[in-house]
């Protein structure tokens, strides 16, 4: 007597199309994720061929299993398609987030920012509104933007008003002061000054009968600079006025080396389009960040066709978002500047005990370590070179796995974080090297002067300045030029 045999139980025709459709839609997703991938354009072609190339083989290989092959093996297959799948997926996620990131950062080529004007009245007088002007407005005659604020000034008007100009901005606020004037227009910047530096002004002596804003526009569209190129970095203060942090990188992608070269926000340099007249890059940063661009071009007889312009705000962001930092210290000390935002005012928050060695910093003490300067012996020196190990720090940071799990926070705090006219290509060239196994050689310099005083906010106001030192320019310029070799 012969036993039947026993039928072989196949995949039910429903499961088996679920099966193939999903085997379908896993080649088209890696086609898509090919697609992309290729347009972020960050990998070597290598590298690019040998993942597209491995995924799509696999892939077919599992996909034609499920539409040929025997019940175990459809079950098997699938389970590696879905596995693909779900990689292609991920991937895709990653690369347009990505791909988004570089168009928004690295396309917005055009720079603007507002210089706010004051229009100042001695607090005992009695007009309140520019429309009450009857006579004249006195003027400091040192600002470029002043043709545009008498016209703004102008169009307020029923009548146009006769403008003078004074030589002498503490002059200008004595004359205000003693209703000789009836007002006076004074930079935002330099109003706020003149009560730092000159103690017989009283804030309370004068009122604010107006406020006027210039909008100022460059496109910094400039050409690839090809492989070897440097980068002028400015940092501003939360007003968005000041450039606390100024620095130079200067990239050889030949070599892969980086050049750093640090430079105090109180250096004294002749200002571009003043007439020869110096000033402090730390104000220049009222007058737009090509200012101080421009300045150390002429100062320095380089070429700094790209910047990066940091915001102060930004940085506490990122810093948060990846989790802090740490910082390491070779002293203890207490900060002058509180843990706060927005202010100068440090008596509304606590000051930061750093302790000698290594700590962990949020956003807001980050900021609070790269403002300091006055608790270093060094002062402005110290200060850039804990930018530098903030800067190494933060990306470092980025390399962790948090950076995986809070991927587009951290892509859009970047995006935040700086405007710049560096093209997409270069930034892409060299995420492409780092890939390749370059390994990038990291150099600091910094540049030195001597303590003096001289005139700032381009006006006859005096204050701390920096004068370079002659011989650590020269230093700097000829380290600036090996490696650009």
């Amino acid at each position: 007597m012969y036993m039947k045999k026993k039928k072989k139980k196949k995949i039910n025709p429903h499961v088996l199309l679920v099966f193939k459709t999903l085997g379908v839609m896993s080649v088209l997703l890696i086609c898509i994720f090919a697609y992309l991938l290729y347009h972020l354009n960050i990998l070597p072609t290598q590298y690019y061929l040998l993942i597209v190339g491995c995924f799509l083989f696999f892939d077919l290989l599992f996909v034609l299993a499920i539409f040929k092959f025997k019940k175990g093996l459809k079950i098997i297959s699938f389970v590696f398609v879905c596995i693909f799948s779900l990689i292609s997926s991920i991937g895709c996620y990653y690369i347009y987030h990505t791909n988004d990131f570089l168009n928004r950062s690295f396309r917005n080529r055009k720079l603007s920012y507002i210089t706010t004007f004051y229009v100042v009245s001695a607090k005992n007088n009695p007009i309140s509104s520019i429309n009450d002007i009857a006579h004249d407005v006195l003027y400091y005659e040192g600002s470029s933007l002043m043709d545009q604020v008498k016209e703004k000034v102008n169009h307020n008007q029923i009548k146009e008003v006769l403008f003078q100009t004074e030589a002498d901005v503490i002059t200008m606020f004595e004359k205000v002061m003693a209703l000789a004037h009836e007002v006076m227009i004074v930079e935002q910047t330099n109003y706020e000054m003149v009560f730092q530096l000159e103690k017989k002004f009283k804030l309370d002596d004068f009122k604010i009968i107006d406020t006027i804003e210039i909008k100022t526009e460059v496109d910094q569209a400039v050409e690839n600079q090809g492989k070897k190129f440097n980068v002028y970095i400015g940092g501003n203060d939360f007003t968005n006025s000041l450039m606390d942090f100024n620095m130079i990188l200067t990239i050889n992608m030949d070599r892969h080396q980086v050049l750093m070269t640090s430079i105090p926000r109180d250096y004294y340099i002749p200002v571009v389009g003043h007439n020869g007249k110096s000033d402090t890059l730390s104000y220049m940063g009222a007058h737009g960040i090509e200012t101080n661009r421009k300045s150390l071009e002429e100062f320095l007889g380089i070429q700094l066709a790209y910047f990066v312009k940091i915001n102060t705000k930004s940085l506490v962001k990122i810093v948060d978002e990846v989790g802090g930092i740490n910082y390491c210290s070779d002293v203890s000390f207490t900060t002058t500047h509180a843990t706060i935002l927005d202010s100068y005012d440090d008596s509304m928050g606590n000051k930061l005990k750093v302790h000698k060695g290594c700590q962990h910093l949020n956003g807001v003490e980050t900021l609070t370590v790269a403002r300091e300067r006055l608790a270093f012996k060094d002062g402005d020196r110290q200060r850039q070179k804990n930018c530098q190990q903030i800067m190494m720090a933060i990306l470092e940071q980025l390399k962790s796995t948090n950076t995986i799990t809070n991927y587009n926070n951290i892509l859009n705090s970047l995006a935040d974080l700086y405007q710049t006219n560096l093209p997409r290509e270069v930034i892409t060239e060299l995420i492409k090297s780092t890939i390749n196994g370059a390994n990038w050689e990291i150099l600091n310099q910094s540049m030195d002067g001597t303590n003096a005083q001289g005139y700032v906010h381009l006006t006859t106001l005096v204050d701390y300045v920096m004068k370079p030192k002659p011989e650590s320019v020269e230093e700097v310029k000829r380290k600036i030029e090996q490696v650009l070799k």
